[in-house]
């Protein structure tokens, strides 16, 4: 083998031929690959050039095709997969030889400690590390291991079957579960622009009609500050015209005017009266932002962790959606909720969002205030 393997080795590379294999006109075979490389080393760089065969110096003519119009060795070629096939071959028996050698002591394992499980050689028997193991030959043990091992295999068949089955029936399930969250996931998705559309555009009502009612009262409020200021400005031009007037003249002409707006403040029947106290109602605008939303869906279901104003809270609010329109009760707890009027811990205002906290929490002078502000709801 090793004197083929000589033959079938290319004389640039010193390696087994990489096909395709060119065949020179003097006799010589060369790797294609190779043989470029010879062409580029001796500047051969034309299709129609000449260069020299790397053994024998014999120049070989191109003839107008580069190595693609040199001769092939399909012959060469062929031994050499068959070489290659072979060389294979051998290596599996080496190996397997080699798998039967005892690493230890070089010789082949005929032997079968049953004591451990496992192959062993003669002189593991004699003098290694079994010496006091019961063995049997390696042929027994393997026709009756491989019986015993077939006998398993249809053990691990049927329950390979069965667990198949199961599988389909989870596979099925998988399936199930991610299509139907494929469904949900589109119809929140479908939902998702005009739901949030629809609360933008309440939202930009309320704040509309929050804008107009602000300027409106404060119109009415500023013309009463007016009329109410009035009297005290005239006081202060009268009094200023009293002490400061440059000359008789001037005194007359202003004395005239200032005398007919006296005259005119004091005929009025009543002095303006201050309007009664007209806050914007927090409660109605919160009425109108929550309308058709179960404010109940967003509390904690933990009633016993609650404080007694928010079990308030819901008792109002259910009594309240049932029955119509919230209740003042319920509409003023809520607010002071949400307002953050219950008094949060250090570790739970840092929960987002959450105006309730447990009661456990609470200590010192912080839980007996927020005992007295319960005590008044």
């Amino acid at each position: 083998m090793e004197g083929l393997s000589k033959v079938l080795s290319c004389p640039v590379c010193m390696e087994l031929f990489t096909p395709p294999v060119l065949l020179l006109s003097c006799s010589h075979n060369f790797c294609k690959q190779c043989l470029d490389l010879v062409l580029v080393c001796q500047n051969c760089t034309h299709d129609n050039g000449q260069f020299c065969c790397p053994v024998c110096r014999k120049v070989i003519y191109l003839r107008g095709r580069g190595t693609n119009g040199l001769q092939r060795n399909i012959l060469a070629e062929n031994i050499l997969e068959k070489f290659k096939e072979e060389l294979e071959t051998l290596h599996t028996k080496e190996q397997k030889q080699l798998a039967q050698m005892c690493k230890k002591h070089g010789e082949i394992m005929n032997l079968m400690c049953l004591s451990d499980e496992e192959p062993i050689c003669g002189t593991c028997k004699l003098f290694g590390d079994h010496r006091s193991h019961q063995v049997a030959k390696i042929s027994d043990a393997y026709a009756e291991r491989k019986v015993s091992f077939a006998e398993d295999i249809q053990l691990v068949l049927q329950k390979s079957k069965r667990a198949a089955q199961a599988m389909q029936g989870t596979e099925r399930r998988i399936r199930e579960l991610s299509s139907s969250a494929a469904d949900t996931r589109a119809m929140m998705d479908a939902i998702e622009e005009s739901l949030l559309s629809s609360i933008r555009g309440r939202v930009a009502t309320l704040k509309q009609h929050l804008e107009s009612e602000l300027s409106t009262k404060l119109k009415q409020l500023q013309l009463v500050a007016q009329e109410l200021q009035a009297p005290r400005q005239l006081y202060q031009q009268m009094k200023a015209l009293l002490q400061h007037h440059t000359s008789s003249v001037q005194f007359l002409h202003e004395h005239k005017k200032l005398k007919e707006e006296m005259e005119r403040l004091m005929g009025g029947s009543k002095s303006p009266q201050v309007p009664a106290k007209d806050n914007i109602s927090t409660r109605s605008y919160f009425q109108k932002l929550i309308k058709g939303i179960d404010i109940t869906a967003f509390m904690p279901p933990e009633t016993d962790q609650m404080l007694v104003p928010t079990a308030r809270l819901r008792e109002a609010w259910q009594a309240s959606w049932t029955q119509g329109p919230l209740s003042q009760e319920a509409v003023e707890i809520l607010c002071k909720a949400v307002s953050g009027w219950v008094p949060k811990s250090n570790e739970e205002a840092k929960l987002p969002g959450n105006p309730f906290y447990s009661p456990s929490s609470r200590s010192g002078a912080q839980g007996k205030e927020a005992d007295s502000r319960e005590s008044t709801v």
